[in-house]
């Protein structure tokens, strides 16, 4: 069986399953692993409906609370099974986890003497400073969203240690049905644009006209975005994997990047097009140097596709050309001031952001050190909702997890896989600018779904080519990883 391994040398995970009938407590995380993953995948199609944040019980917040502790339950047994301590990295990962939920415990005890200046927070000049919230209780529903969110670590833990239970068949299967749902939800986002159905939310522009902004079955275009981003992703990073033609793979992508496009929202524009250029800027190197070793270069696809999306296009635009024109329009002239001193900032951004700045400079050093617990305004900037919420221990602690978590998987990838991995991370961080993605436990998931795949992939593929090759080979690499050739390998 292929292991994860890495060109330098020192011991790794054990990675694969044992020979000999599978343990009882590993079926059991089995069935559990795939119930976490089947929730992963169809939870954008039980989005569809969505409403904005109100009273009631949140179906997707139980959904994926369950997934949450299928995850944790499954790498339990497994590990409990086995006697064996997380990999180090891991270990490290979920006590700085734990060093935030106690930084948060702190702030729910200190709710009472901070009286004076939570109220501060009660000032809302504008509609996107969001709603009002209680301490007591939004300071644990925080901690929760924590635990939910990074949930996923676990599926990572038990794919270093037993890697048939998340084998890339089963991460393709998840795929395969989280594309479905993006399909649904671009349909949806495309009717509204055509008028057939409503929009639920509208873009407000300077001279108080509104513009509805197409977010499919969603509330908010944020959330179709993050389908879309990691959507692209997936098909890049499994490539033929997917089973089905590279014609149908990129005729999908300019789908999903056309939606993210009508939906005007910038931030998930922009991911789209740093995922689509980083990897077919590497399928053009590939194809370059093909050439020039004397390869064949398929024309015929490459017109294919390309008279495809003209088509396409040129129906879209036929079709809908005024109201595409239009956001084209308000996407590239309304984007607010950019003196970041001004409360006009990015839309709003800059009011909450200088108010937040004055409220800092009126705290003591324990909210520096570990913030209020919760989020009293919608920060709309992942650092400084970190901040916010667990202070400079919590920026820190934040911080290392993302290094402990990117450097761990870098070290089980040959050099193939870490492109997509550096996309990954670097889509994470973008987003980040002016929307939360730590906030969103379904960012999270279909982020982990997305450093998921590209080991999984990136493993299978070596392993592959060590049964072709003596054993104990260095590993392949391979710079044409393609949506036409399977994706980075």
């Amino acid at each position: 069986m292929g292991t994860l391994t890495t060109p330098a040398p020192g011991p790794r995970p054990e990675v694969g399953h044992r020979d000999g009938p599978q343990p009882r407590h590993e079926q059991i995380a089995g069935y559990l692993a795939v119930g976490a993953l089947a929730l992963v995948a169809v939870k954008p199609l039980l989005d569809i409906g969505e409403k904005d944040a109100g009273g009631g019980i949140d179906l997707g917040v139980v959904l994926t609370a369950v997934g949450a502790a299928l995850m944790i339950a499954a790498y339990g047994l497994v590990a409990l099974g086995a006697r064996r301590l997380p990999p180090r990295p891991l270990l490290l990962v979920a006590g700085a986890l734990a060093l935030l939920l106690v930084s948060s415990a702190v702030s729910y005890l200190l709710v009472g003497a901070r009286g004076d200046l939570l109220d501060l927070f009660d000032v809302r000049r504008y509609p996107i400073y969001g709603a009002h919230l209680e301490p007591r209780s939004a300071i644990p529903a925080e901690a929760l969203r924590l635990v939910v969110g990074f949930a996923p670590i676990a599926l990572l833990g038990l794919l270093l240690m037993r890697r048939s239970l998340i084998s890339s068949r089963r991460l393709v299967l998840v795929t395969g049905v989280v594309l479905a749902g993006a399909i649904v939800h671009c349909v949806l986002a495309w009717l509204q644009v055509a008028g057939v159905i409503p929009y639920s939310f509208y873009f407000e522009l300077a001279n108080w006209q509104k513009i509805g902004r197409a977010s499919g079955g969603y509330y908010h275009p944020m959330s179709l975005g993050r389908l879309l981003i990691f959507s692209v992703f997936l098909i890049y990073v499994l490539g033929d994997r997917l089973r089905v033609p590279a014609a149908v793979r990129y005729a999908l992508i300019g789908l999903f990047v056309a939606t993210g496009a009508v939906s005007l929202h910038r931030f998930t524009i922009l991911c789209l097009i740093v995922i689509v250029a980083a990897f077919e800027a590497r399928r053009v190197r590939g194809l370059i140097a093909s050439r020039r070793a004397g390869g064949r270069v398929d024309r015929r696809s490459a017109l294919l596709v390309g008279g495809a999306v003209a088509a396409v296009a040129a129906v879209a635009g036929g079709l809908w050309g005024g109201a595409i024109w239009e956001r084209v329009r308000v996407a590239l002239t309304e984007v607010g001031s950019l003196d970041v001193r001004s409360d006009t900032f990015m839309h709003g951004r800059g009011a909450i952001w200088n108010d937040v700045a004055d409220i800092l400079g009126r705290s003591s050093a324990d909210v520096w050190l570990f913030g209020f617990g919760y989020e009293p305004w919608d920060m709309h900037n992942d650092l400084i909702r970190v901040m916010i919420i667990w202070g400079v221990t919590g920026l820190v602690l934040v911080g290392a997890i993302l290094v402990g978590l990117y450097r761990l998987a870098r070290a089980q990838l040959g050099p193939s896989g870490r492109l997509p991995l550096l996309v990954l991370f670097a889509t994470l961080l973008i987003f980040g600018l002016t929307q939360k993605p730590l906030a969103y436990p379904y960012f999270l998931w279909l982020f982990f779904l997305g450093m998921l795949a590209v080991l999984a992939v990136d493993a299978e593929s070596h392993a592959e080519t060590d049964d072709d090759t003596r054993p104990g080979s260095s590993l392949r690499s391979d710079d044409s990883g393609s949506v036409a050739s399977g994706g980075p390998t």
